[in-house]
């Protein structure tokens, strides 16, 4: 793992990042550029409406051979945004700003996933990797808190120029540690079936692993957009609210490198159901025990606990269902990031339309119960056409 350890320091780099723009934008678009709240959700908006629009297009144009460029211009347009937002006051510069940064995560991190895919090391499993990966991706995400104090000790103009280095350090340090794989790999160019083919004949895997990528990010939008207005109200403090999302966290990044060793010894297929049921029960148990703290600690940690190793576990069963098809890295990883994307923005909007109309408690236990059947409908179809037919008697 040791050779890949550039890989993963890429997406820790990367994600760390992006993590902290999303602490400091809000704060700079209220304070300095002026604008209210609806202002700024329209902006800050712009940033994954054009991360989603641009995940299928930059799936169906990657190769191993346009890996390294997609990822070095991810790298360039996110450095631009992170250096050139201190000097924007206008909203609509600022969410042409954001949306180019959108564009510039979507390419890269879409890029990055299809090249780690197509180069593990010897020996090691999609899922093992993909637990490497997750892991980074998870701790990129904690490392906001280095945005927040840097913006503190510095202020926030300065920050963001540091933060500026950032995707271009982790793009130059992934390029670098691929061409010699790719070279290997890499079979002469073939012409690119249409778009609308290749998504077509997409094995079911793929689907149902964007949709596990889907069910885990609505989850997890929902619950940090509604638990701290519920909990508040029940009586929760802030620290209580804030440990809780921290356990939750906590407990979805460790689990990520922890996965390394539990895939090695179990299939990780066997395992996406039953996690799915444990992220959904627990979700819906929160509004039972909102008003104690104590009681809600176990929740977010199987909450934790479940989204870390689904993260793995939808990922490996998309890519292992490709096999060795490299034009289909791009697209699987392109359609997986399209999942987050999307049960990022829908879910909070599901939510609060339940929420609207019977209540907190009941939007809590109703979607996720919701989420749970619609992945059913798909996974169950998906594993009775990999599992192959019974022998009959005559052919015994």
């Amino acid at each position: 793992m040791l050779a890949l350890a550039p890989v993963y320091l890429s997406v820790f780099l990367f994600t760390a990042g992006n993590a902290a723009l999303t602490v400091l934008v809000p704060v700079y678009l209220a304070r300095d550029a002026g604008l209210g709240p609806a202002a700024i959700g329209i902006v800050l908006g712009t940033l994954s409406v054009a991360a989603l629009a641009t995940r299928l297009p930059t799936g169906l144009a990657y190769s191993a051979s346009r890996g390294r460029a997609l990822l070095l211009a991810g790298g360039a347009f996110s450095a631009s945004t992170f250096a050139l937002l201190p000097f924007a006051r206008s909203p609509v510069v600022l969410a042409l700003l954001l949306a180019l940064n959108g564009v510039g995560w979507s390419v890269a991190t879409t890029a990055q996933l299809a090249l780690l895919v197509a180069r593990p090391p010897a020996g090691v499993s999609t899922a093992v990797a993909m637990g490497y990966f997750s892991g980074a991706t998870a701790f990129g995400n904690i490392a906001a808190v280095i945005g927040g104090v840097s913006g503190d000790l510095i202020g926030l103009r300065p920050t963001f120029w540091v933060f500026a280095v950032t995707p271009l350090v982790a793009a130059l340090l992934m390029s670098a540690a691929v061409p010699g794989v790719v070279a290997r790999q890499e079979p002469r160019e073939e012409r690119p079936r249409a778009p609308l083919r290749r998504l077509v004949r997409l094995p079911l895997a793929v689907w149902v692993g964007v949709l596990v990528m889907f069910f885990i990010n609505g989850l997890n939008a929902m619950m940090n957009a509604f638990h701290p207005v519920m909990a508040r109200r029940a009586g929760l403090s802030l620290t209580q609210i804030g440990a809780l999302s921290s356990m939750r966290s906590w407990a979805s990044a460790s689990s990520r490198f922890g996965s390394g060793p539990l895939f090695q010894r179990f299939d990780a297929k066997g395992l996406t159901l039953p996690l799915v049921a444990i992220g959904t029960l627990a979700t819906c148990f929160v509004p039972s025990v909102i008003g104690m703290f104590v009681l809600q600690i176990p929740l977010f940690l199987l909450m934790g606990l479940s989204r870390g190793l689904l993260r793995v576990t939808g990922s490996a069963d998309a890519f292992d269902a490709i096999g060795d098809d490299e034009r289909g890295h791009g697209l699987v990883s392109a359609l997986l990031y399209g999942g987050l994307d999307l049960g990022k923005i829908v879910a909070p909007v599901v939510g609060g339309v339940v929420a609207g109309l019977w209540g907190y408690a009941t939007m809590f236990r109703v979607v996720p119960v919701g989420f749970l059947l619609l992945y059913l409908a798909l996974a169950i179809p998906a594993r009775r056409a990999l599992t192959p037919p019974a022998p009959r008697r005559s052919e015994v």
